[in-house]
């Protein structure tokens, strides 16, 4: 509980200040402001969010990446999800633009569900089959045709609440297909540390986070392949470099 009033100090007020001077406003009506703009005001204010949090995140292996990704399209990014803090984990540390698709409930949630509007982020109702479908028409035509941003998505569909988190949820095929169709590069990566961050009973000063890419797939590795294909097999060299962490 002292961690979490320490982090209200440091943020609330700017948070505060955010919220109703630009967060309203942005995720009313995103089209009326430019893109590069309302991405450049959220990641500062994720940033600082992070910081409060103490958490400690290694760039190096996100760096590497961006310095040899192919800027000439849009990526999707598939990732395990351990912690309700990830995306803004991938936020802080992403060099340029990226969105997400998230659970629809979270679409209600007063800052969270602002912040995924701004970036333009899509909502999925997973029990909704036509919705999620529709969804993810949306993703592939942003990956086609967005200025550049790079989408993020959780293939488990849900944080993994596991005891055991070197073995991952289940991988839905479904979240590779607009990759398939718009003929974009997939990355995996694997997201480690941050699973305690949002606890209240703990003694950890400081949280050390790792974004690491495991694997592109380029248009022509999977062109022979199924979704179920690609899936499995991110699913698999997740959990095999994840039993080197837990």
């Amino acid at each position: 509980m002292w961690k979490y009033f320490k982090v209200v100090i440091k943020v609330l007020f700017p948070i505060i200040w955010a919220y109703f001077s630009w967060i309203i406003s942005y995720s009313n009506h995103p089209e009326k402001y430019p893109f590069d703009k309302r991405w450049e005001k959220v990641q500062k204010i994720v940033r600082k969010v992070i910081k409060a949090f103490n958490v400690q995140l290694n760039q190096d292996d996100i760096d590497k990446f961006y310095e040899n990704m192919d800027k000439s399209k849009n990526h999707l990014f598939v990732c395990n999800h351990i912690s309700d803090i990830d995306p803004l984990i991938f936020i802080a540390a992403a060099k340029r633009p990226i969105t997400f698709v998230a659970k629809i409930e979270s679409e209600k949630y007063p800052l969270v569900g602002r912040v995924i509007k701004i970036i333009d982020g899509k909502f999925m109702d997973r029990d909704d089959l036509k919705q999620s479908l529709k969804i993810m028409l949306k993703i592939q035509d942003m990956l086609l045709h967005h200025e550049p941003i790079d989408v993020v998505i959780f293939p488990e569909g849900t944080r993994n609440k596991q005891g055991d988190l070197s073995n991952t949820l289940p991988y839905h095929h479904g979240s590779f297909r607009p990759a398939f169709k718009a003929k974009s590069p997939i990355d995996v990566f694997m997201i480690t540390g941050d699973e305690k961050v949002l606890t209240y009973k703990n003694n950890i000063k400081k949280f050390d986070v790792n974004i690491a890419l495991l694997k592109t797939y380029t248009e022509e590795d999977y062109a022979n392949l199924t979704t179920n294909e690609v899936a499995s097999e991110s699913q698999k060299i997740t959990e095999e470099n994840l039993k080197k962490y837990y």
